[in-house]
C-alpha cells in the first residue's frame, strides 16, 4: 500500500495512459481504462459528481434506523451474496441503468432511483412507473437545503422531500413517462464519438430547471397533486445493518468522496489508488457479494450503460474505503 500512497498525486486524468498503467501495475483488484476523452475537463467530471457529503458541508445527516428495532427486519442472517434484480425479478426497474446527462444530478438520480425500486418491492411489483428525479432537480432546492439542481445536491434532504412534499412520476427523457420526466438528454460522457449516444460535448443546450405546478407531460392524464408518492421516513442504514436492509427492503443510496481514478473504473473491485479527489458522488447500491477474496457492494452508476461494467461497479467493503460507507440512505414508501 505504501507504493500507492507514496505516488497518489503523480498521475492524474492529464495523462491517463500513464494512471492507466500505473494502476493495473501495483494491484490486481480492479482494471482501468479509458472511458473519457483525453481533452475531457475537470470541471465537467465535477460536475458529475456533484453530491454534497455531510462532514463537507456541515450538514445534518438523518436518523439512523437501527436493524434491531426495526420490527418489519427479520431474525434471519443475510445471505453470503445477494444482487436486488434476481431477488425481485417482476421490477424491471431495477435493470435500469440511468444517465444524468450533463447535469449535477447525481443526488437526485440516484434517490429517485431507489424510490422507484423500493415503491415497486413495496407493492409486489405493482407499481412500474418510475420517480421522478427531474421533479427533486427542480423543486427539492436551496430553500430546503437541499440542492442546486444541476448544481449538486444533499441525499438526505432529497429523501426528506419525498417524506414531506411527495414526489410525482417521470421517467427518462424522451419517455413521455409520467408526471415530469427527466429534461436532460442522454448523452456519451465517456466515449467520444465512438459512443452509442451523441457526445455531450456535441450540443449546448442549456435547460434551467424550474419548478412548476402541473405536469410537465400534458399527454399525462393524472394532475400533480395527485400524482405525488410519497414516504412514510427517511433514514440513514449502518453499514453492521446493510446487508439485511437491502435482503428485506431493497436498495438504498451510497454517497462517498470520488477521486481521479474511478473515473477510469472498467471491472473488479474497486478501491482508490491514485488521483486527486474531485468532489462527492451519489449512487444506488444494489447488493453484495466476495470476488477473488475480496468483499464488495454492487453498485449501479448513474452514467449510462458504457461507463464501467455495463453501467455497474463494485467497491471494497468493510474497509470504509473513500468514506464509502458512512452515508447509506434511503425512504420507507407509503403505500
Amino acid at each position: 500500500m505504501d507504493i500507492v500512497s507514496r505516488h497518489s498525486e503523480r498521475y492524474s486524468l492529464k495523462n491517463q495512459d500513464a494512471m492507466i498503467h500505473y494502476i493495473n501495475q501495483v494491484q490486481s483488484s480492479w482494471t482501468a481504462g479509458k472511458n473519457f476523452p483525453d481533452d475531457i475537463s475537470e470541471g465537467y467530471l465535477r460536475q458529475l459528481a456533484s453530491a454534497w457529503l455531510p462532514e463537507e458541508n456541515d450538514l445534518p445527516s438523518l436518523p439512523v434506523l437501527n436493524a434491531l428495532d426495526d420490527p418489519a427486519h427479520t431474525g434471519a442472517d443475510p445471505p453470503a451474496e445477494f444482487d436486488a434484480r434476481k431477488k425481485w425479478t417482476n421490477c424491471p426497474s431495477l435493470l435500469h441503468i440511468y444517465d444524468q446527462g450533463n447535469c449535477g444530478s447525481c443526488w437526485a438520480v440516484s434517490v429517485a432511483s431507489v424510490i422507484t425500486d423500493r415503491t415497486c418491492i413495496a407493492t409486489n411489483g405493482a407499481f412500474k412507473d418510475y420517480i421522478s428525479a427531474w421533479n427533486l432537480v427542480c423543486c427539492c432546492t436551496d430553500e430546503e437545503k437541499c440542492s442546486s439542481s444541476c448544481g449538486g445536491g444533499y441525499s438526505a434532504k432529497a429523501f426528506e422531500f419525498h417524506v414531506k412534499q411527495g414526489i410525482v412520476t417521470g421517467g427518462e427523457f424522451g419517455t413521455n413517462q409520467g408526471c415530469m420526466p427527466y429534461q436532460i438528454k442522454y448523452c456519451s460522457h465517456h466515449m467520444g464519438d465512438k459512443g452509442k449516444y451523441p457526445n455531450c460535448k456535441s450540443y449546448n443546450e442549456t435547460v434551467v430547471p424550474v419548478c412548476v405546478s402541473e405536469c410537465p407531460n400534458k399527454g399525462y392524464k393524472i394532475p400533480m397533486n395527485k400524482d405525488k408518492h410519497f414516504g412514510k421516513r427517511a433514514y440513514q442504514v449502518n453499514v453492521a445493518d446493510l446487508k439485511k436492509e437491502l435482503v428485506e427492503k431493497g436498495p438504498v443510496t451510497m454517497s462517498f468522496k470520488i477521486y481521479e481514478d474511478f473515473f477510469l473504473y472498467k471491472t473488479g473491485v474497486y478501491h482508490q489508488v491514485t488521483g486527486k479527489k474531485l468532489g462527492g458522488h451519489a449512487v444506488r447500491v444494489l447488493g453484495y457479494g466476495t470476488e477473488n477474496g475480496e468483499s464488495y457492494w454492487l453498485v449501479a452508476n448513474s452514467w449510462n450503460p458504457e461507463w464501467g461494467d455495463q453501467g455497474l461497479f463494485k467497491i471494497r467493503s468493510g474497509t470504509n474505503d473513500c468514506n464509502s460507507e458512512e452515508n447509506f440512505q434511503t425512504s420507507e414508501p407509503k403505500v
